[in-house]
């Protein structure tokens, strides 16, 4: 099964060269992230979810969000908009930004978005899915996709339809999150659901590439949704969250973590990487800090090392602190080797960034959604 993942894949004009992709994570995919997840092997990578509006109003952040570092090969970038119009335009915006494949969110569930019509949204007007994905399909020769859930609500489901009608409208590529808008990440991924899509969808003469998506947290689950479903590809979300090994663990086929010596130098890299994007600043170690926290499960006496790194403003002073504590853990001490494997159980690193905090697409840009809503 392994070497299903490792095959190459064509979307649109762009040869892929695996089927394990990176999400688009709003807060979390810039480029010492993506930089990382690439070495690992990730097949695909997106800039985070921008916004139609912003990048209507030319929002100076919107625009500094679309930076591409030299190293990075095929990367796509994701959009969400509150009518088709404003998406189409910001797609037309994109295409000629040099990205390789663009893709339309009507999937994410942060309240803010959806109160300004975007994300999820969506999924509560199947017209203007169609739409939407019509005129942004007359906006762009790049591959175009979409990425939706299985419903607004579990008494709305409306996979099948949705599927449908971004088939109808051409799409490149879909991908399926297995919960409803309604639905937080404690509720499990249901890959019944999404099977109900790849279904739908092969009933459609398109060739487009179907990816599942949802708790993917390592290999097993990633084959298991694969045999169940019958997806083409794989998208990884808050798997990767310090974790980018886990494109290399489903690529190889089986269980891997790495030895502290290794993760030291992948922790380290990403520093350097952040430092050379964001700059050696305050604003570039605050951050940074979300990474940090999430890199540091799965070592002895990690904790009191995360209430440390968690007030860092100098990315100089994270480094000694690694520094002290890797002076404590041998180097060949494999990350959970305590046996507390299950990064998941109990541990959800954007909940509190996706619902608690309302994190979207940026303060600035949802505030220019939302005014521009009320006029």
């Amino acid at each position: 099964m392994s070497n299903f993942f490792n095959q190459p894949i064509q979307l649109g004009s762009l040869k892929l060269k695996n089927r394990v992709f990176l999400a688009p994570l709003a807060g979390v995919s810039d480029i010492p992230f993506r930089r990382i997840a690439q070495e690992m092997g990730a097949g695909l990578t997106y800039v985070e979810m921008l916004s139609a509006t912003a990048i209507s109003y030319k929002n100076k952040k919107t625009f500094d969000m679309m930076a591409r570092h030299s190293s990075e090969g095929i990367l796509g970038v994701q959009v969400t908009g509150p009518d088709a119009i404003q998406v189409a335009h910001a797609v037309s915006v994109l295409d000629k930004q040099g990205f390789d494949t663009i893709d339309i969110n009507m999937g994410c569930p942060v309240r803010k978005v959806v109160n300004a019509g975007c994300g999820s949204a969506i999924l509560k007007e199947p017209e203007r899915i169609s739409q939407t994905v019509k005129l942004a399909r007359e906006a762009t020769t790049k591959p175009l996709s979409a990425k939706f859930r299985l419903g607004y609500t579990r008494e709305l489901i409306n996979v099948e339809d949705t599927t449908n009608r971004v088939l109808t409208e051409l799409v490149d590529m879909f991908t399926i999150h297995g919960r409803t808008r309604s639905e937080s990440y404690s509720t499990p991924c249901d890959l019944n659901g999404i099977q109900l899509s790849m279904q739908a969808a092969a009933k459609n003469p398109s060739k487009a590439i179907k990816v599942g998506n949802g708790d993917i947290f390592d290999f097993q689950f990633a084959e298991k949704m694969q045999k169940e479903t019958g997806c083409d590809a794989v998208m990884i979300s808050r798997g990767a969250l310090g974790n980018p090994w886990i494109f290399k663990e489903i690529l190889e086929g089986k269980r891997y973590q790495p030895t502290f010596a290794e993760w030291y130098d992948v922790l380290l890299r990403h520093i350097t990487y952040q430092e050379e994007h964001y700059g050696k600043t305050k604003i570039s170690a605050i951050l940074a800090r979300k990474h940090l926290l999430w890199y540091t499960k799965g070592f002895p006496q990690s904790k009191a090392l995360r209430d440390v790194l968690n007030k860092v403003e100098d990315l100089e002073q994270a480094k000694e602190l690694l520094k002290e504590y890797a002076k404590k853990i041998a180097p060949h001490y494999i990350r959970y080797g305590d046996g507390d494997y299950e990064m998941h159980e109990g541990y959800d690193p954007k909940f509190e960034m996706d619902r608690q905090l309302d994190r979207g697409v940026g303060d600035e840009e949802m505030n220019a959604v939302l005014s521009n809503k009320k006029d």
